[in-house]
């Protein structure tokens, strides 16, 4: 008699008993796995030295460890194709960096045995829709890391909504932005998509006209107003 396949609630459970790793070991082993073969040695050893190394890639991976659709994986996995076009480290550089493929490799080995919705799993790759899996506070840290997978997604998104027509202050509230946040975000990233100088720009005619534009890749920095002071009579 046959034994039925083991189902899992997400992709981290199926891929931990598919590879008989444990769940606290699935980011590493993940990332071992989708980083080039000729680089997992240096890799590994990196990762034990400051896994911080690999900020991008674990920001991504843990994005992806409760998807329970290939749509969910490949939302997630696309951060890593964004990730190619801002090259500021050595070890991306060289190619020493996590392979959205091989992201989505990992899910199909096992997306088998994860307990997937009853919708049908579309397999084109999209922008994720909603907020981050991340916890508040890594959301921030990412945000603040000019190579960071979320801030490139969250700035790919914003261009795509204000092109399509959406005011500003609704896409800012659904983002949880502000205003001169959005403008730091993509003064630090303006070399990872060509429409984010357009978004700029368009973002600083909204403010006063005595605003300055700051060089490329400079965040504008804002002086604190003196306010008049008031006699007590």
């Amino acid at each position: 008699m046959a034994i039925a396949p083991s189902v899992h609630t997400n992709f981290r459970d199926a891929y931990c008993h598919h590879h008989g790793c444990s769940l606290a070991a699935f980011e590493r082993h993940l990332l071992l796995r989708i980083v080039p073969l000729q680089f997992r040695p240096l890799a590994a050893l990196s990762f034990w030295i400051n896994p911080e190394i690999f900020a991008s890639e674990l920001e991504v991976i843990r994005n992806a460890a409760p998807a329970r659709t290939g749509r969910d994986v490949n939302a997630a996995a696309q951060d890593l194709v964004h990730l190619r076009f801002v090259e500021n480290s050595f070890r991306r550089s060289i190619g020493m960096r996590g392979r959205s493929e091989a992201v989505v490799e990992a899910w199909n080995q096992v997306k088998a045995t994860v307990d997937r919705p009853t919708t049908p799993d579309h397999p084109s790759i999209g922008f994720a829709a909603g907020a981050s899996h991340l916890s508040a506070a890594s959301r921030s840290a990412a945000l603040g890391r000019n190579d960071s997978a979320l801030t490139i997604r969250t700035l790919r998104r914003v261009h795509q909504e204000v092109s399509s027509g959406k005011p500003i202050p609704e896409i800012l509230s659904a983002e949880g932005l502000t205003h001169d946040q959005l403008l730091s975000l993509l003064n630090r990233n303006l070399a990872a998509f060509s429409g984010f100088a357009d978004l700029r720009d368009q973002l600083l005619g909204q403010q006063s006209p005595n605003t300055t534009l700051p060089p490329s890749g400079e965040v504008a920095q804002s002086s604190p107003q003196k306010r008049p002071s008031r006699s007590i009579s």
